[in-house]
């Protein structure tokens, strides 16, 4: 008994725990970017990401440290006065995958702006990482 408790010891350190993560790629007139979003319990908590001060990108993951229930993205166009959401996009208990392809969640997007024909692409997958 005594050397099952010790084997249970050695091996509890090395079991990971996995968490979602969801990370997205942009591209907006060639500059790259990425981010990774967690998930959280306060869904107004969450701010929204600048992508070369034309379009904002928010990443709503509601949710724990194991599992994600819905994902809710926004994408909105900068005006000069306030931003102007372009897309909203619901994702209802994805799963999260240990390799996915970039764009696993999403596919690959791409989104116009109203003025001046600026483009934006981005594909988000989600993550089953290690923490």
């Amino acid at each position: 008994m005594r050397f099952r408790l010790c084997m249970l010891a050695v091996w509890l350190p090395l079991v990971a725990q996995a968490a979602p993560e969801l990370r997205c790629h942009f591209e907006v007139n060639a500059e790259r970017f990425e981010h990774s979003f967690s998930p959280v319990s306060d869904p107004y908590s969450v701010g929204s990401v600048n992508l070369a001060d034309r379009f904002r990108f928010k990443a709503v993951l509601l949710g724990n440290d194991t599992q994600v229930d819905l994902i809710n993205l926004y994408v909105s166009y900068q005006t000069e006065r306030q931003p102007m959401v372009l897309q909203h996009v619901k994702f209802v208990a994805p799963v999260a995958m240990v390799q996915p392809t970039p764009d696993a969640l999403t596919g690959r997007v791409a989104l116009y702006s109203p003025f001046l024909g600026k483009e934006l692409q981005y594909g988000c997958a989600l993550h089953e990482v290690a923490r």
